[in-house]
């Protein structure tokens, strides 16, 4: 059964609509752009206090953005906007946690099959998304180096917790809870698209371009066919914690040519199969277009140009460093 929200103003009479007295689909992309400006704003706040710190303390910004603490703050201050644009999005419009994704799974089964389509993107896509890479490495572009908080002892718990449940859990309720809910009747295949787009330009890394697209188009069909965000926070978190304990264990690297050739080939069959059973059998959930994209473009306008903006930044400043 789908689930509709009332966002603008009822009764007899003139109704004076406030700036937040908006149809759903424009309130998903005020919350795509809130978020965005509310990152940009922490983050100069975030410069201007460790630039007065380093005055402060003697040390230059280079060595105070070597600290643990400084790491932390870094991933936490993101989470932070995260989680006051939820509350302030279930707070005006009196939303409950289920009308945005959390809810059960319509299925147990989407929770393997998520499992199985994880695996066959980290490592198959690891191929293509490598290729991205040499290509943008043709104009001199260098990966960025880790700037991981250290892993070393507990610290391994506190980097699980801030950089892959938290991301996991506050990303997913936007991109899957609330920025979904609001533009399903755009139809199935450019719902995915859109959130295929939307998530890659999100996280404003050129290195990780075509992986975050693919993972966010297949991250939100996951969604609609389970029509809950459970399965794909689990998956979410896999992947981001797969990622901390290699940093950690280095358990994929060295492995032998035909361990490479293994993983590489059974990983684009889970793709593959995965992907075909939630496009081709699976049709749960699925919708034709019905409603306009539109509203939710100008809404999510600012953001998407922001986010467009320091992709092109971060890009350069690859190729220049």
């Amino acid at each position: 059964m789908e689930r509709k929200e009332q966002f603008s103003g009822q009764g007899k009479g003139p109704v004076k609509r406030s700036v937040f007295d908006q149809p759903r689909k424009v309130v998903s992309g005020m919350v795509y752009s809130g978020a965005i400006i509310g990152m940009l704003v922490i983050s100069l706040a975030f410069s201007v206090t460790v630039a007065v710190l380093s005055k402060t303390l003697g040390m230059t910004v280079d060595e105070i953005s070597q600290t643990d603490v400084y790491k932390y703050f870094s991933y936490l201050l993101y989470q932070i906007v995260y989680i006051a644009v939820i509350l302030a999005f279930a707070f005006i419009y009196r939303s409950k946690p289920a009308s945005f994704g959390w809810r059960k799974a319509s299925h147990p089964k989407y929770y393997l099959i998520g499992l199985v389509l994880l695996f066959g993107l980290m490592f198959s896509l690891n191929f293509v998304n490598n290729a991205f890479v040499a290509f943008l490495g043709l104009f001199g572009y260098k990966l960025p180096s880790s700037s991981l908080p250290s892993l070393e002892g507990g610290g391994i718990v506190g980097v699980l917790i801030v950089v892959a449940l938290l991301p996991a859990l506050l990303e997913e309720t936007i991109f899957r809870g609330i920025i979904l809910e609001g533009i399903k009747d755009v139809g199935t295949v450019a719902v995915c698209l859109l959130g295929g787009a939307l998530f890659c330009i999100f996280h404003q890394n050129p290195a990780q371009t075509v992986y975050q697209f693919v993972c966010g188009a297949a991250f939100t069909l996951l969604a609609v066919r389970a029509d809950s965000l459970l399965p794909t926070v689990l998956i979410h978190f896999v992947n981001n914690a797969v990622i901390i304990f290699n940093e950690k264990f280095a358990f994929l690297e060295g492995l032998p040519a035909g361990g490479e050739i293994a993983i590489y080939v059974v990983s684009a069959v889970c793709l593959l199969a995965s992907l075909a059973y939630l496009i081709f059998v699976d049709k749960r959930g699925n919708r034709k277009r019905e409603g306009e994209i539109k509203p939710f473009s100008y809404a999510a306008l600012a953001g998407i140009l922001l986010c467009a903006l320091f992709w092109v930044i971060n890009l350069v400043s690859g190729i220049g460093g």
